[in-house]
C-alpha cells in the first residue's frame, strides 16, 4: 500500500494516527474469541480519515 503523504480533501500534509476504542473491533467470521482493534489515518486539519487497517491482520488468515 502507498504511503498518504496528504489529504485529499483539503490538501493538508500533517496525518495522524488514531486507534478506535471500546466495541470497535474487528472479528473474522466463525472466530469466537478473536478480535484486532481498527487503527485510522486521519487529517489533523479536516479529520478526514483516510484509512482504516487492523492491528493484527494475521488473525483473519483461513486455516
Amino acid at each position: 500500500m502507498d504511503k498518504i503523504d496528504k489529504c485529499p480533501q483539503c490538501g493538508c500534509s500533517e496525518i495522524g494516527k488514531g486507534k478506535m476504542s471500546g466495541y470497535a473491533s474487528l472479528t473474522p467470521k466463525g472466530k469466537v474469541f478473536a478480535s484486532s482493534a481498527i487503527v485510522a489515518e486521519v487529517c489533523t486539519d479536516c479529520g478526514f480519515i483516510l484509512r482504516l487497517k487492523v492491528e493484527k491482520p494475521h488473525i483473519f488468515r483461513q486455516k
